[in-house]
């Protein structure tokens, strides 16, 4: 029995991997640990890296998904509005976005504490409970 090995090993791909990922920095890198990273990227996944004409294709997305990543995050203003979108993604925008918009809603009705705070003080709960 001869088995055959492949000298590059394929990662496993997620659908969610952000851009920092893809390129393993931090969210807080600045341009210069950036500019590296996509280096180290583009010299890993260049298809003329590639040994074998199976992986060639695989190679040429990783490698312009490196690209891409490399100028979205490079470019302060594109890196504003992804990072604006992750945070959407995540819900977590949305969340504090209707919270905000429900916090004006009862101040324009003249209320000055929410259903929640209402019904508890109803229910006679205090914090110590």
């Amino acid at each position: 029995m001869q088995l055959r090995v492949s000298a590059t090993a394929r990662p496993a791909q997620t659908k969610s991997a952000t851009m920092y990922e893809l390129l393993s920095v931090e969210k807080t890198a600045g341009p210069e640990e950036i500019k590296a990273a996509y280096r180290v990227q583009a010299r890993r996944w260049h298809p003329d890296v590639c040994r074998t004409a199976v992986d060639k294709a695989f190679f040429a997305e990783r490698f312009m998904r490196a690209r891409e990543a490399y100028e979205v995050l490079s470019d302060p203003s594109r890196r504003r509005d992804y990072d604006v979108s992750l945070l959407r993604a995540d819900g977590w925008a949305i969340a504090v976005g209707a919270e905000a918009a429900a916090e004006r809603r009862r101040r324009c009705a003249g209320e000055k504490e929410s259903w929640g705070s209402r019904m508890r003080r109803a229910d006679g709960w205090k914090a110590s409970d």
